[in-house]
């Protein structure tokens, strides 16, 4: 040993060389699960692109697991024709469910945050205990009152359930959100003048936008993969949503190969909306829901 510099004990040595390999396994270990759970996720979606652009005779003769064999753009006129309409639908339909349902549930969130009255809490627990009853419960009654109502085969049989079934819900998460807002911003405006309608439209509402975004994003993504409720309660084609209307579309091909083509292509045009909305939303949407958790 030189003199004043101590040798590093061979044991150390090996251990700092075990720790280096381990790491590196650690991180090729985790790569590998990452690499496979995107290839899990998005195989169905490159899946039906693919087969999308395939003629029905070459996907039923080179195999549906071939991937970008064939380039026929042809299947999506022919998918659009088809579902255009009950993609307007869903739209106009998905809008006026947000607003309504956004607007109600911003209310009743202000409502048990900032007001006080006799059996608030009690009321707010039985309110958000809804979230407890399965949908499906509801089928029967929801169906029933829209016939007492004759909104049988409108938009009417859609826009006031989804937007009544989102309540509990988003109130929950409003909630959460308005009583987190310093009490004397609002005293101020208060004290200003405003009434509590301008104090929720000026103050609480703008404070909360990327909750009030996410409940939006949420209720969207709900309407949009809803197949059961229009299926029920609308029976006229041209009025149905974009998934039962995708359901119709492959039923007026039957048993047809030629068309298979085409109703990957529709399903294509029916997701598109959805990736190109959260993609959009994305950064507002998980700060909204993060922040959420964190408030809550």
């Amino acid at each position: 040993m030189v003199q004043g510099v101590p040798r590093r004990p061979a044991r150390a040595s090996r251990r700092g060389a075990f720790d280096v390999l381990q790491r590196r396994r650690y991180v090729v270990l985790t790569i590998a699960a990452g690499a496979l759970i995107v290839l899990i996720t998005y195989f169905p979606m490159i899946f039906v692109v693919s087969n999308s652009l395939k003629t029905g005779r070459d996907i039923f003769t080179k195999g549906v697991f071939s991937l970008f064999t064939q380039f026929d753009y042809s299947n999506y006129v022919t998918a659009w024709g088809g579902i255009d309409h009950q993609l307007l639908n869903t739209v106009v339909v998905a809008v006026a469910s947000i607003s309504l349902g956004l607007t109600a549930a911003a209310l009743g969130a202000y409502a048990f945050s900032q007001l006080k009255f006799r059996g608030k809490s009690v009321l707010f627990m039985a309110y958000v205990a809804l979230l407890m009853i399965p949908w499906t419960l509801t089928l029967i009654p929801l169906f029933l009152i829209i016939e007492k109502l004759h909104f049988f085969n409108t938009w009417w049989a859609l826009i006031l359930p989804y937007a009544a079934g989102a309540q509990p819900l988003l109130v929950l998460i409003f909630r959460g959100f308005f009583d987190q807002i310093p009490d004397e911003l609002l005293q101020s405006a208060r004290l200003d003048g405003c009434a509590e309608h301008q104090v929720l439209l000026r103050i609480v509402v703008p404070l909360t936008r990327p909750i009030l975004l996410t409940g939006a994003v949420l209720m969207t993504i709900s309407i949009w993969g809803d197949y059961l409720w229009p299926t029920i309660v609308i029976q006229d084609p041209s009025q149905t949503t974009i998934s039962a209307g995708i359901e119709n579309f492959v039923s007026n091909f039957g048993l047809n190969i030629s068309a298979a083509g085409s109703v990957f292509a529709a399903l294509v045009i029916a997701t598109v909306p959805m990736f190109v909305l959260v993609g959009v939303t994305m950064r507002y949407f998980v700060s909204g829901l993060t922040e959420g958790a964190l408030k809550l």
